[in-house]
């Protein structure tokens, strides 16, 4: 692969081939259900967070105020990397099944955080992170500005993340 043949719009190509032959290896809902894992490890004086997910390995931490050491992000700073990483794949997903040709996506995540709850102090502010804003920056030249909100509007509806937050979810927890 050259390097001029290594941009987005060819990604989305390759993306949309393997999408449509995998659709016909598995053309039932049955076909693509699947159990996903993370698990989170602190067991050292750092108390630092390992979490691993498959093969992929990630540390989370917090910054001095917390006990922490700041050798990675915190939780709440991942929920928002994860909204952002699953939409921008959202979106280049949406693309690639349609053809469609996208030169750029960066998706912006911010929230407002107040651990006051962690330090005993009281605060009628939500559980943070709260006041979840999404930023999206969709550069799709053959789009018209119509389309391109229009897109977008439905990545976010498709989204899975996003759609985990926004509806009610299942969570239990054991030991």
């Amino acid at each position: 692969m050259t390097l001029e043949s290594r941009t987005l719009a060819n990604h989305l190509v390759q993306k949309g081939e393997a999408m449509r032959a995998a659709a016909l290896d598995r053309p039932t809902a049955a076909d693509w259900q699947e159990s996903l894992q993370a698990v989170c490890v602190a067991d050292d004086n750092t108390g630092v967070r390992k979490l691993t997910i498959r093969d992929f390995h990630f540390v989370g931490d917090g910054g001095p105020d917390i006990g922490g050491w700041d050798l990675g992000p915190t939780s709440p700073e991942y929920l928002l990397g994860v909204i952002s990483t699953c939409l921008t794949h959202t979106m280049l997903c949406l693309a690639a099944w349609r053809g469609l040709s996208l030169e750029r996506v960066e998706v912006r995540v911010t929230a407002d955080n107040n651990d006051a709850r962690f330090f005993g102090v009281h605060t009628d502010t939500p559980p943070p992170p709260h006041n979840i804003r999404i930023h999206v920056d969709l550069e799709a030249p053959s789009m018209t500005e119509h389309e391109r909100s229009a897109f977008i509007r439905e990545a976010e509806a498709t989204c899975p993340v996003v759609q985990a937050l926004r509806q009610p979810t299942v969570v239990t927890l054991a030991f």
